[in-house]
């Protein structure tokens, strides 16, 4: 068993040292008011609370194990290696418009894509920048593709949507956060390399200035941008009512508003990043527009679990997470009959003080 933690280890080593102590004094404390004959009962109930946080202790130190299997199938894939993935995501409300595919929203091939991208570098941590008029950090740098599929699996528009959120998108408003990033993961992992990808239309808010994206090159392996939805464009939704779409409005001209794809744009910004673009559609292979990274990334079979700890590799803590969720919901259960037996004995005893 292998451990990967998700805090410093003398992190989590203090605070076990700190729930041992807390919890052996609570234990004293109880055993003095306790009579004779309940030193089992409180024990036992101790004990239990006292697991349930070293277990949740546990499951951030993140215990697995290796599957030399799933090692084994991994390395038949290209990229197979210690690399970071950034994807910088437009989570804007243009990217709800249904111009892509069979009339679905962009969000939809956003999705698709980082899915697929996700299957392609298996064993990379993963970093999601969503950003609209404004930029933040959605999925912190993790290993953890098991969820990560399923938070991008819900991945949608941000669902505030004034009435001129058209007017202050920046596409380039990540930049700051996507550099920071970038240079966090170096001094992380300084061995590891970096990729981005960028999902996006190029809409551009009218009270906005894009910026370049001034990444420094020896931060980046390599990226890509990747852009959904046609020229055309299409109304843009603002939210459901009555099981019917509404659409932003403008003010100025009373009509409903729309947005196009800005190929323009996101060339501008792919020359930025160094990187190529590619018009997106739906059904098409993501393997075709994949960065291309170091050869020296990909291992043979046999160097996959040596040259990276993530790859082929089954997580547990969630095993010792779901069992101290267990014993807390067990000490919550009693605490709250405790809670409502004394309030029904206090009860009883006010009702017999008004009959005397």
């Amino acid at each position: 068993m292998t451990f990967l933690p998700v805090l410093p280890v003398y992190v989590l080593a203090s605070l076990a040292a700190i729930v041992v102590i807390v919890r052996v004094v609570t234990l004293y404390r109880l055993l003095v008011r306790t009579p004779a004959g309940r030193y089992r009962w409180v024990v036992l109930r101790w004990a239990g609370l006292t697991f349930a946080a070293l277990l949740l202790v546990l499951a951030a130190f993140r215990p697995g194990v290796p599957v030399e299997g799933d090692r084994q199938a991994s390395a038949t894939q290209e990229l197979v290696s210690d690399i970071n993935v950034f994807l910088v995501v437009d989570r804007s409300v243009t990217s709800r418009i249904a111009d892509y595919g069979d009339d679905e929203a962009r969000m939809v091939g956003i999705r698709n894509d980082i899915t697929a991208v996700i299957d392609q570098y298996r064993g990379a941590r993963f970093d999601l920048i969503g950003f609209a008029t404004k930029a933040a950090v959605d999925w912190p740098i993790s290993a953890d593709a098991w969820s990560f599929k399923a938070c991008v699996k819900n991945l949608s528009a941000y669902s505030l949507t004034p009435y001129d959120a058209v007017n202050f998108i920046d596409p380039t408003v990540a930049k700051d956060v996507l550099r920071q990033q970038l240079e966090e993961a170096k001094k992380l992992y300084p061995d590891s390399k970096n990729v981005v990808f960028y999902f996006g239309d190029g809409a551009t808010g009218s009270q906005v200035k894009p910026a370049a994206f001034d990444v420094a090159p020896e931060l980046m392996a390599g990226a890509v941008v990747l852009g959904y939805g046609t020229p055309q464009g299409g109304p843009v939704p603002a939210s459901f009512s009555a099981g019917h779409k509404q659409y932003l409005g403008d003010p100025a001209t009373g009509t409903v508003m729309t947005s196009g794809l800005d190929e323009a744009r996101l060339k501008e910004i792919a020359a930025s990043l160094g990187s190529d673009y590619f018009h997106r559609e739906a059904g098409q292979d993501i393997v075709p527009v994949l960065p291309a990274v170091n050869p020296q990334l990909t291992f043979d079979a046999a160097d996959v679990g040596k040259a990276d700890p993530l790859g082929g590799r089954t997580d547990w803590y969630w095993v010792f997470a779901l069992l101290g969720a267990g014993l807390l919901l067990v000490e919550v259960t009693l605490t709250v009959r405790e809670y409502r037996r004394n309030r029904l004995s206090r009860s009883d005893f006010t009702a017999q003080d008004v009959l005397r």
